[in-house]
């Protein structure tokens, strides 16, 4: 169980990784990284983490509800790494990935004010990386 254990964690941070740097790269997470983290979740498969789906249910509806606001890939990533972690976990780790993002954020303004520049108003930042952070940190603490 032990050895199931350390290969899912190694194999879900590298999916993370490689979906982070994609996204970073072309703002798109491919549909084959997201199956892959769902199968990953089969190493120490358990019925409830099922329930960690539900954890992208606030940015499907952020997605419909603002066009351009939260990308399809972004939401297939919470999905799946939230089937892996489980439902409290996914939603830990979405919580502590949107605060990295907003952190990162106050800290580019806070640049911009020292340089006298300007940040766009409608700056468009990969999510997946600060997901990834997020779900990775929660994946482990146990």
């Amino acid at each position: 169980m032990q050895v199931n254990s350390i290969l899912q964690g190694v194999l879900f941070s590298f999916l993370i990784l490689a979906a982070s740097y994609t996204d970073i790269k072309r703002r798109e997470i491919s549909d084959t990284v997201c199956m892959l983290l769902v199968l990953a979740g089969l190493m120490n498969f358990s019925y409830i983490n099922l329930l960690g789906i539900f954890v992208a249910l606030p940015l499907l509806i952020a997605a419909v509800l603002k066009e351009n606001s939260i990308g399809g890939g972004d939401i297939k990533l919470t999905a799946s790494a939230s089937i892996v972690l489980g439902f409290w976990k996914g939603t830990y780790g979405l919580i502590i990935g949107l605060s990295l993002l907003i952190l990162f954020y106050i800290i580019l303004k806070i640049i911009a004010v020292i340089r006298k520049k300007q940040v766009a108003k409608n700056l468009s930042m990969p999510l997946a990386p600060f997901l990834g952070m997020g779900f990775i940190i929660i994946y482990f603490i146990k």
